[in-house]
This record gives structure tokens, sequence and C-alpha cells, in this order.
């Protein structure tokens, strides 16, 4: 029992890495093109392309692993049906449920990876992802450049006339069209941009300035003027998985998200039964589907996961789920408990 066993899960197990990996690749290279899209827009160190992609990989195995386990699966029985392996197993003592009872433990611990990737894992990492990229594209606002048009700093549009080795700003305009006539205009020898982790703060030295209303004019002198921005929505907090979650209490959106996410984490144990039931079979009478065994059950699970995600219901959640366990068991006996 147990060298049948682990034949079986070793069989599974080189299956799984063949389609697993090359999967994996792919699609983190979509990803990384995300990446070359958000680093054309800011400026990314190594570090923090690296930091970003760690972010991005609990949603890159939760893309990868259920695909890769449909597919392992059916690659799997379908060789064993083209290869009589099944016929021999049966012939060793071994029934179609005790075969199939050998995955059970492996199909679990795959749901509970996927519940921890969706559940646990993915609410933070998208946080601190969507964190990272509001607070590089705010900051790359501060990146003002010499001898450059049409730069913001707030409300006010900025140029400058050169940059020094210290990030020190030298002769510095700043122009702020107001409403009805209003306006401000600084000049200053020289300024900087610091980031105090809540605002970003512009200093300009040395400096003179106009400003006007309907009503006057003011002209002043100054050694030191501070302007302040406070990028929007920038630093907000991350909250624990438990917090973001029960915004979907009330939130039709993220409850759909969440339900998407567990119907999802769910496809080891939807699939297996539609999976062994269409590739159980004797390679006298019937051909090799594997491809479109997955692309069947693959459908059978995405389809009304969108569907949930859409409608974000509880009941239509519990229904689907009950429904394609109950597909899976009725195949099963029916066309393979019944026949071998």
């Amino acid at each position: 029992m147990g060298k049948t066993r682990r034949y079986i899960l070793w069989s599974f197990a080189k299956a799984y890495l063949l389609v697993f990996l090359p999967f994996l690749l792919v699609v983190s290279l979509i990803f990384v093109i995300q990446l070359s899209i958000l680093s054309s827009r800011v400026n990314l160190e190594f570090r923090e392309l690296v930091q970003l992609f760690g972010y991005m990989l609990p949603e890159i195995f939760f893309y990868t692993v259920p695909l890769s386990l449909i597919a392992a699966l059916a690659n799997t029985f379908t060789r064993f049906s083209e290869e009589n392996e099944f016929i021999a197993l049966f012939s060793l003592g071994h029934t179609p449920g005790k075969v199939l009872r050998f995955m059970i433990p492996t199909l679990l611990l795959f749901t509970a990876l996927l519940l921890v990737l969706s559940v646990m894992l993915y609410p933070q990492m998208k946080q601190k992802l969507n964190h990272f990229k509001r607070q590089k594209i705010a900051e790359a606002t501060l990146n003002i450049s010499p001898n450059k048009l049409s730069q913001n700093f707030g409300s006010y549009h900025v140029f400058v006339e050169s940059k020094d080795a210290n990030d020190t700003y030298r002769n510095m305009v700043l122009f702020n069209q107001g409403t009805k006539g209003a306006y401000q205009l600084f000049i200053a020898r020289e300024g900087r941009v610091a980031n105090d982790g809540k605002r970003f703060t512009l200093t300009l030295r040395n400096g003179t300035g106009e400003t006007s209303d309907p009503k006057k004019v003011e002209n002043l002198h100054y050694r030191e003027l501070d302007i302040y921005q406070y990028p929007r929505n920038v630093y907000q907090s991350i909250v624990t998985s438990r917090e973001y979650w029960k915004k979907a209490l009330h939130d039709k959106g993220r409850r759909g998200k969440l339900l998407y996410l567990i119907f999802v984490s769910l496809t080891p144990i939807l699939a297996f039964g539609i999976i062994a039931a269409l590739t159980f079979y004797n390679p006298r009478y019937q051909r090799s589907l594997s491809i479109a065994v997955i692309f069947i059950t693959a459908l059978a699970v995405y389809l009304p996961a969108a569907i949930l995600q859409k409608s974000g219901s509880v009941p239509l959640f519990i229904a689907l789920v009950i429904f394609l366990l109950a597909l899976g068991i009725f195949l099963l006996r029916r066309r393979v408990l019944r026949s071998f």
C-alpha cells in the first residue's frame, strides 16, 4: 500500500513540476512587464524591484498553482490510463476508490496552501504593493529636472536652472495661478526637497516673492520659505487580513473578491472528481482527451468564480460548491466506480 501511494504521488509530483515551472515563469514574466511599466514612470533601484516582485509572489502563486494542479492531475491519470497502469493497480487488489483516496491528503494540502495565499497573504501583499506604488509615484513628482518645463510641486509650476551633486536646486522659479486674478510667484537662489514620512517639503532660500488677490499685490523678501505638499492617499495604514476582509460584510465588491479567492482555492477538491471521471478509461475504447479535460475543468472552476466575483452572493457560492462536488461524485460513480 505504501509503495503504491508513493508511486502515484511521485508520478503526480513529476507531472506537476513539468507544468508548474514553465507556467510560473510565464506568469512571472507578465508581472515583470508590469514592473517595467511602473519603472518607466518612476526610478526604481534593483532592490526595490526585488521588493515589489516579492509583494507579487502570493498573487503569482495563486494564479499558477490551481491551473498547474488541474493539468498535472489530468496528465497523470491520462498517462496511467494510456499505459494500462490503472489496470495493473486494479489487478494488485487496489480498487478505484482506494487509488483516488491516495490523492486526498495532497489535495487538502494544496487547498490549505491556496487559502493561505488568498485569504491571509493576498490582502497584506496587495496593500503593501499599492502603498509602495502610490509613494513612488508621489515621490516621482519631486524629481524636478533642470531646464525642463511643465513640472509641478503640488499646485505650483516649477522651473529650475541647475541641480548640484547634493540635490540642491539652483535658481528656482515657482508660479501658482489662482482664481479671479490671484497668483503667487516665488524666486529663490536655491531649494531642497525633503520627505519626513508624512509630507513633502520644498524649502526655498534667499529669494523674493509676489502674491496678489483682486484687491492688492504684496511683495516679500525671505531668507527661508517652506512649501508643503500632502500627497493624497499615499500614507495609508496597512490593516490586518481580518480587518481587510471585514469590509466584505457591507462592500459587495470586496465580498465578491473574497468569494472568488475562496472558490478558486477550493479548486483541488472541486476539480478532482471531474478530472478523475474523465481520465479513467480503457485505451482500447477511448482516446486521450487530456487537453480537452484541462480546458473543461478550468472552465468549470473559473467561470463560476468570475460570476461569484461579479455577484458577491454567498448563497450562490454555497450552491456552486455543492453542485461541483455533487457533479464530481456523480461522474465518478457513473464512469469509474461502476466500470472498473
